[in-house]
Order: C-alpha cells, then sequence, then structure tokens
C-alpha cells in the first residue's frame, strides 16, 4: 500500500516539473539543488536550504523544492547514508568519537561531538557533488524533451 502511494508521488513530482513554466536549465539545476540539499546532514530542513539556494542562486524554487522531497526514497537507508558520509568525511577531517551504524542519528551525532558532524558534512559533500552531476544531467535532457513536446502541441 505505502509502495503505491509513494509511486504515485512520484509521479506527481515528475508532472509537475513537466509542466513548469522554465528553461530546462533551470529546472535541472534547480531539481539538483534540492538533491544535494537531501544529501546533507541537516535533517528536518533540506527543503528550507534548497528553497533558499535555488532563490539565491535564481534557480527553480519549485524544482528545488521537488528535488529535496524526493529524499523521502532513500529515507530508510538515511543511517547508512549517514555512516559512509561519516566514513569518508573522517579521512579529511580529524575525529575524537566513533559512530556507529546504531548512532547514525543525527540528534546521536550531534551529542557525539561536532568533529563527528564536520566529518559527516564533509562526506556529504563528497557523496552528494557525482549525485547532484548526474542528476541535473538527467533532469536536463529529460526538461529539453518536455519543452519539445510543448513547443509541438503548441504549434499544432
Amino acid at each position: 500500500m505505502a509502495r503505491i502511494a509513494l509511486k504515485q508521488r512520484i509521479r506527481e513530482i515528475w508532472q509537475k516539473l513537466s509542466h513548469l513554466d522554465a528553461r530546462p536549465d533551470q529546472i535541472a539545476a534547480g531539481f539538483s539543488i534540492g538533491i544535494f540539499a537531501s544529501f546533507l546532514p541537516l535533517n528536518p530542513s533540506p527543503i528550507i536550504v534548497a528553497t533558499v539556494v535555488a532563490w539565491l542562486l535564481k534557480r527553480n524554487v519549485i524544482a528545488a523544492v521537488a528535488g529535496a522531497t524526493t529524499a523521502i526514497l532513500y529515507t530508510p537507508l538515511l543511517p547508512l547514508i549517514w555512516l559512509a558520509e561519516f566514513r569518508l568525511g573522517k579521512l579529511i577531517v580529524p575525529v575524537r568519537h566513533p559512530l556507529t551504524l546504531d548512532h547514525a542519528r543525527l540528534w546521536d551525532v550531534l551529542q557525539k561531538g561536532w568533529d563527528v558532524y564536520a566529518a559527516m558534512f564533509v562526506g556529504s559533500i563528497i557523496i552528494a557533488t557525482p549525485v547532484t552531476l548526474l542528476t541535473y544531467w538527467v533532469v536536463k535532457r529529460l526538461a529539453k524533451r518536455w519543452a519539445r513536446q510543448k513547443n509541438e502541441q503548441h504549434s499544432d
């Protein structure tokens, strides 16, 4: 039942994106900003971060919110993602406190110390960057296709 609702929600997001009145690069950039924000250990505010960043960069805010909202797809994997972010980040940032999978909740991370959070933040940037670039490329291609379809419908 939840799986069906999730699929329907994803379809709704893509439908809204396909009807946005914006250039393909603005839609792709906005959506990618939302994806990037969703990887940062900032819960529950990736939507706020994505909105502000998209607005400041003059990218599509609705697409940014849609990108941040899709984070719900990998919510069950969040402890694993945060642990991976921590492990990558601690290769760069010195860390005095350990983090285990059972403690990969944001409040627990903050109680461990700022060194743990800093490592997670750096690791999140490392993980989010290639995912964001790939997302930008895919969404831009889709947005170009949507724009062509709109032009074809209007010329009929």
